[in-house]
């Protein structure tokens, strides 16, 4: 299951194809059996009252005697990320009636994100339902690229999580020309493009050293406005654009209210710093019919 993200770079894009391509990689990561993992398919449902992202369920489609699979992906500090899990398990149980056995795994990328999240203690005071000692957690930075290809060589696609956040551009550069390399060597050639892509939007999610066309070149991808990195590029230019715009017009603001109402005081400069763009407007309206901050800065229309 998928609804996380690290900083403010969505991974969620990124985990969903990854599991769609290789998600019997990350279960041998979560320690199953490597046949078993291999009869594994995934697909995005979406559980009842879902608000967020897409969840991610994998099945065996051979063995009935195995467990249904919910993942989460956890890039940033939440204490109930566990019982969050829980209960998207009891949810998707109820939902298809399903009352077999279930394997439910954390994927944190950093061990202080697993050391946030708090213990099941609510079940935890019934005795023999601690329900968090069936979890499988792994920490993806606490193994190097050398290990996760051990477990399986298409888990280089999150090398990118496994290195420190502040790792230099150029040293990423250099390492995104070897992973081209690796993987060639370790995926099909329909796929290949479609594994470099998930490897640049992870690498996007996890370091702020390397912007999208650095990525983009380093793991030579298609400039296509329809493609995943691009997709992700020009949001991110539209919101720069639109915070542009909406500090150009908090400015404009500030200019105004100066000029009819002399120095401006910091509650106010914060109440306009934090503004949406209609409120800034609204407030712009007001300037000239007010008699003092206070009336322009009103809730009353």
């Amino acid at each position: 299951m998928i609804e996380h993200k690290i900083g403010q770079r969505s991974t969620d894009e990124a985990f969903v194809k990854l599991m769609t391509l290789s998600g019997d990689a990350l279960l041998k990561l979560l320690g199953m059996d490597p046949q078993a993992a291999a009869t594994y398919h995934f697909r995005a449902t979406v559980l009842k009252q879902k608000r967020l992202a897409p969840d991610i369920e994998g099945w065996s489609l051979t063995a009935e005697d195995q467990p249904r699979v919910l993942l989460e992906f956890q890039g940033y500090e939440d204490p109930f990320v566990r019982y969050r899990l829980a209960a998207k398990v009891f949810m998707s149980c109820a939902q298809d009636s399903y009352h077999g056995p279930v394997l439910a795994g954390i994927i944190y990328t950093d061990r202080p994100y697993k050391k946030a999240a708090l213990p099941l203690a609510v079940f935890a005071k019934q005795s023999g339902c601690r329900l968090d000692d069936c979890f499988v957690e792994v920490v993806l930075s606490e193994f190097s690229e050398e290990q996760l290809k051990k477990v399986d060589p298409r888990l280089l696609l999150l090398a990118p999580l496994t290195l420190k956040m502040n790792t230099d551009a150029e040293d990423l550069k250099r390492k995104g020309r070897d992973w081209q390399e690796e993987i060639d060597k370790s995926f099909p050639e329909l796929v290949r493009y479609a594994a470099r892509e998930i490897m640049g939007l992870f690498a996007l999610a996890r370091h702020r050293t390397i912007n999208v066309m650095e990525v983009i070149q380093m793991l030579n991808l298609d400039l296509s406005p329809d493609g995943g990195i691009m997709r992700l590029y020009w949001e991110g230019e539209r919101k720069g654009k639109q915070e542009g715009e909406q500090k150009g017009e908090a400015k404009i603001l500030m200019r105004q209210l100066q000029r009819r109402f002399g120095a401006i005081p910091a509650w106010a400069s914060e109440k306009i710093s934090a503004a949406k763009p209609s409120f800034l407007e609204e407030w712009s309206l007001r300037i000239f019919e007010a008699q003092s901050l206070d009336e322009v800065f009103s809730d009353k229309g």
